[in-house]
């Protein structure tokens, strides 16, 4: 796991490089011996994006072509990103390459309908070759930003057919732990000075919320209104009939003679017409 996690993750510009560095000394240390043929379609995808890095795209075009109908089946915009990349690479050439952009633009045609505002921009362009692209309205295609969201775009998308998370978990894991590490050393010792018990009496609790940054929410989470406390498989969110949320927790605490009354509304219902619901 850790060699599969630190070969997909370990290439991302927007991974933590201390990270990376940790989880590539433990899986040396681990003396794992993992089969060529699982670390197979890992190596590619590093070797693809070492080359896109390196502004290659022949390598990224020849994968998305061969697993064009898996990447249809994710609505991908990919191969045509790729292709667009490649078209504004011959634009920059200046009026040399305006031939063989033309004839290149042909591999446009399948994406004519998804993309035809996209196309007509970079059509449109061809006009101001002569002048010089980078001082006309259309100098934005020549942005250096093109090339991080290519890597991020394939990333992404390899991911999903490997059936991968983008963000390696392990990496994830690791970089959370760094960041919560000195707030709860931090907590920790103001409770030994202070001399309080009771205060961190739950193994799977913490004393104190931690802020790990954006990148680290995944998911929405459910807060009980009526007993104020997170929902969690063992107690779920229930929607009542009036669409209404609570907790089955509180839920079975608001029945009163097999019958429950909404506490927001003034409408009764039977508990069992509750649905469970997932965020």
């Amino acid at each position: 796991m850790g060699t599969r996690e630190a070969q997909v993750a370990g290439t991302r510009p927007s991974s933590s490089s201390k990270a990376q560095l940790s989880l590539a000394c433990l899986w040396r240390e681990s003396t794992l011996n993992v089969d060529l043929d699982f670390k197979q379609p890992f190596l590619e995808l590093n070797r693809i994006l070492e080359a896109l890095h390196e502004q290659d795209l022949g390598p990224a075009l020849e994968w998305a072509v061969s697993h064009r109908q898996r990447l249809l089946e994710l609505n991908s915009s990919l191969e045509f990103k790729l292709h667009r990349l490649h078209f504004i690479r011959l634009l920059a050439g200046g009026p040399e390459k305006q031939l063989e952009a033309l004839s290149y633009a042909r591999h446009f045609q399948p994406f004519a309908q998804l993309h035809q505002r996209e196309i007509q921009v970079m059509m449109g362009s061809l006009v101001y070759l002569r002048l010089g692209l980078e001082k006309s309205p259309y100098c934005h295609l020549l942005d250096n930003s093109h090339w991080a969201e290519i890597c991020e775009t394939f990333t992404r998308d390899a991911c999903s057919l490997l059936g991968l998370s983008v963000e390696s978990p392990l990496s994830v894991s690791f970089a959370s732990g760094c960041v919560a590490l000195p707030v709860l050393m931090n907590i920790k010792a103001v409770i030994e000075q202070r001399q309080c018990t009771g205060v961190w009496s739950h193994k799977d609790e913490l004393p104190i919320e931690i802020e790990l940054g954006m990148k680290c929410w995944y998911h929405s989470v459910f807060a009980c209104p009526i007993l104020r406390q997170q929902t969690s498989d063992s107690n779920p969110p229930i929607k009542l009939i009036c669409g209404h949320v609570i907790s089955r927790d509180a839920l079975n605490k608001l029945i009163n003679g097999g019958k429950l009354k909404c506490p927001y509304c003034p409408m009764e219902q039977n508990p069992a017409d509750g649905k469970r619901i997932i965020f």
